[in-house]
């Protein structure tokens, strides 16, 4: 098949993450894959030397009209759009007479309030990344029958790798150790999270990981905790020195699915997340701790876990990791859809 991703996105995230794996896996299989996106962006430099690259602008009328003179051009059978404004850009690049099957990436779970964006005929059929992101969209009344749930993935040959005692000498840390991998916002949690660790009576410390993640010296300060807690801001491939770790905690407000969550399964790190989004799609029957986002929930989360000589958890979140999350599991059935509406 001849496949055309749009990704407008400059700058490095998981759904970026996701086009260049998505990527590299259907070249390997055979596949014709066009890559539009602004120049020197993340995935710009990840896939030129992979395919070929249509480059495009940051206006959105801009970048469609450069697609569609593209598309007369080339004969292309799937376009597949991530981001949001990747979505709006397919839409105005193709004509309701459309030859080309439009597939449209969706990876957040707030309502969508654009109805005509979202609604509109021109859209062959959604991927969403998660049952949480399908409801989502339901709550707009966009088919069930057009929605496909395809969970993120990871090229688990590709993950880097420290042990524990290395991961906790580079990042100065010992005893019972409470981790979060990620950058500052208010909706991931932060802030509950260090509220709930000056509740807790346990000899344990918190890293915290990420971009911005030093603002929140002076809050533990205020709190008394930060001989309890080591900010490191933003590092590079922070996921390798998850090892450091005896939980991850993932106590976001607002999430679909959670790429560190299962960075952590494939590391075999067990987890602690909060009952979010899609957060307990990966974490229910087992295979980590779901605590409500609420102080109360949280500390009752974060004990279990300090007390727990649980081991299954890691056991059968890798297992479940192997199954499901693979890069190779997901083209599987990212294939099936493309080649079941090519055939339509």
């Amino acid at each position: 098949m001849n496949i055309l991703q749009i990704e407008p996105a400059f700058s490095l995230s998981g759904g970026a993450n996701q086009v260049v794996l998505n990527t590299k896996e259907l070249i390997k299989r055979g596949h014709k894959v066009y890559l539009a996106t602004l120049k020197n962006s993340y995935v710009y430099r990840q896939l030129a030397s992979y395919c070929e690259i249509i480059e495009i602008d940051e206006d959105n009328s801009l970048a469609a009209k450069t697609i569609r003179n593209f598309l007369q051009k080339e004969h292309i059978d799937i376009i597949h759009t991530h981001h949001p404004k990747g979505h709006a850009v397919g839409l105005k690049s193709v004509s309701f007479a459309k030859k080309e099957k439009l597939v449209v990436q969706r990876g957040v779970i707030f309502t969508p309030q654009n109805l005509f964006k979202y609604l509109n005929p021109k859209i062959d059929t959604y991927v969403a990344n998660a049952k949480a992101v399908e409801q989502s969209l339901r709550k707009i009344f966009v088919s069930k029958k057009k929605i496909h749930i395809i969970y993120s993935a990871i090229d688990e040959k590709s993950l880097e790798t420290v042990d524990k005692k290395t991961a906790r000498d580079y990042l100065g840390l010992d005893g019972f150790v409470f981790g979060v991998i990620a950058n500052y916002s208010v909706y991931k949690g932060h802030d509950l999270l260090l509220d709930v660790f000056a509740l807790l009576k346990l000899d344990a410390k918190l890293a915290l990981i990420g971009k911005d993640t030093h603002s929140l010296l002076d809050k533990c300060k205020k709190l008394g905790i930060s001989d309890k807690v080591k900010t490191y801001g933003l590092i590079e491939n922070a996921g390798k020195y998850m090892s450091a770790f005896d939980y991850l905690v993932v106590p976001s407000l607002q999430e679909a699915l959670s790429n560190v969550i299962i960075e952590a399964f494939f590391r075999k790190v067990p987890v602690i997340g909060t009952k979010i989004g899609g957060i307990p799609e990966l974490l229910e029957n087992n295979r980590g701790i779901l605590a409500e986002p609420t102080k109360e929930g949280l500390l009752k989360a974060l004990n279990k876990a300090y007390q727990s000589k649980d081991n299954s958890y890691v056991d059968n979140a890798y297992q479940f990791a192997i199954n499901n999350l693979t890069i190779q599991k997901k083209i599987d059935k990212l294939e099936k859809l493309y080649e079941r509406l090519v055939s339509q």
